[in-house]
């Protein structure tokens, strides 16, 4: 019966427009469109391992160092709440060379911040509107020239950018002159060329491309199927599923579980290189870019070891994790908390991506880009809070009292997804 199961609308009621085969200049422009997505996340992450030099340099506190931190989320709230409510991912083909040129001008604003923070922050905010006008344009992009095999590409693109953009900026810092300056104009160097290669495949492509985000024909509505849609979560929950207070109630769930999952990366990303570097004083960047490079490094690992790993363990993952990491570093032990991270990263990396498939799964292109937008607005708005929360609580009580807080609120947030999502969660995640 017509309103049983979720329907589509396309012109062809034998084929979702999303499954069908895609040309390979088509292919070529989605491959540029998630390279220059991945670079403006290498970006907003190069920042991390310089943290503590920042510190020590321009003489900054841990609650300053969280807000250069959040700042840059911040910036992404604004971002994604104004994309998720306009047109432009109608645009996409022009919103992401436009964020790829923000992404320029906030590394040349984080050179000039060497020794001025308030260079610092300027970029930051140029980083973050960068990304955040990015990852609706990307995912819309990407979805349009790759079907259904792209539409968890936001997620995907976060974690490797923000694995490559620790590792690859510790590892310059470390071993190259100027640390605060080259790393910003290396990767500069990488996305003028990845934009030069994208505007070029956009404009070859453009008829196509404008055809895949603008489908004509009379809309037939098609009820979906694994094969039409095979990244659609199918409740397992029978048919009281389908009611619109349960859909709402799931949607709530994904959102909480892309929550849990990103608000992880502003403590081991955004505070506790900051951390390790103050309680470890002989520290190299190396070693204070260990925490969040192994907790990356877990999280896109994870999902290709396991495959699959429903909600509840996950939740139990991100929940262990905190309490873990904060026992590691109240020991001082920094094994400990390597390990606490490579557990929490695991968690991270479903949490995140299966939260994004649960909040966009059956939409086409261009209500994907705005629901992806929208997503990640909440999820980094979050992350910002509990981030400078903790960092200014660091500052004020200490950082032990701090990392026990913010174990607290994981648990009691992990906890309450759990119920949210409870006999609702989707098989296939």
């Amino acid at each position: 019966m017509p309103g049983d199961r979720p329907t589509l609308t396309t012109a062809d009621p034998a084929v979702s427009p999303l499954a069908a085969p895609r040309r390979s200049g088509l292919t070529g422009t989605g491959v540029c469109a998630a390279a220059v997505f991945g670079l403006l996340i290498v970006g907003s992450n190069i920042p991390t391992p310089l943290f503590p030099i920042y510190r020590v340099d321009l003489a900054l506190t841990t609650a300053t160092v969280s807000a250069l931190f959040a700042v840059y989320l911040f910036a992404l709230v604004v971002t994604f709440t104004l994309v998720a409510g306009s047109p432009l991912s109608r645009h996409a083909s022009r919103v992401l060379p436009a964020a790829a040129t923000a992404a320029i001008l906030g590394d040349v604003a984080l050179v000039l911040g060497a020794d001025q923070l308030g260079w610092l922050f300027v970029g930051r905010i140029l980083t973050g509107l960068a990304v955040g006008l990015g990852t609706g344009s990307a995912a819309t992009l990407v979805l349009a020239t790759h079907g259904e095999r792209g539409r968890a590409i936001a997620a995907t693109g976060t974690l490797i950018g923000s694995f490559l953009g620790l590792l690859g900026s510790a590892l310059i810092a470390q071993y190259l002159p100027g640390p605060t300056v080259t790393v910003y104009l290396v990767h500069i160097a990488l996305l003028v060329t990845a934009l030069a290669l994208l505007g070029t495949a956009l404009i070859r492509n453009r008829r196509e491309l404008h055809r895949s985000l603008h489908p004509s024909g009379d809309a037939v509505p098609v009820e979906l199927s694994p094969r039409h849609a095979p990244d659609l979560p199918t409740p397992d929950a029978g048919p009281a599923s389908a009611t619109p207070a349960r859909s709402r109630r799931l949607r709530a769930a994904g959102y909480c579980l892309g929550i849990s999952g990103w608000a992880i990366g502003g403590i081991v990303v955004g505070l506790l290189p900051t951390i390790i570097a103050q309680e470890w004083s002989s520290s190299t960047v190396l070693t204070t870019a260990l925490a969040p490079t192994v907790l990356i490094g877990a999280a896109c690992l994870a999902p290709v070891l396991i495959r699959r790993l429903p909600p509840l363990p996950v939740l139990v993952l991100i929940a262990v994790g905190a309490v873990s990491c904060t026992a590691g570093v109240l020991a001082l032990n920094l094994p400990a908390i390597l390990i606490a991270c490579a557990i929490w990263g695991a968690g991270q990396g479903f949490a995140y991506a299966s939260g994004l498939r649960i909040v966009t799964a059956g939409l086409s292109p261009i209500p994907q880009g705005r629901a992806a937008s929208r997503y990640a607005s909440v999820c980094y708005g979050c992350t910002g809070i509990l981030s400078i929360s903790t960092g200014i609580a660091a500052t004020a009580f200490g950082a032990g009292t701090a990392m026990i807080a913010m174990a607290a609120v994981f648990v009691t947030f992990t906890g309450a997804t759990a119920v949210a999502g409870h006999r609702r969660w989707p098989a296939g995640i």
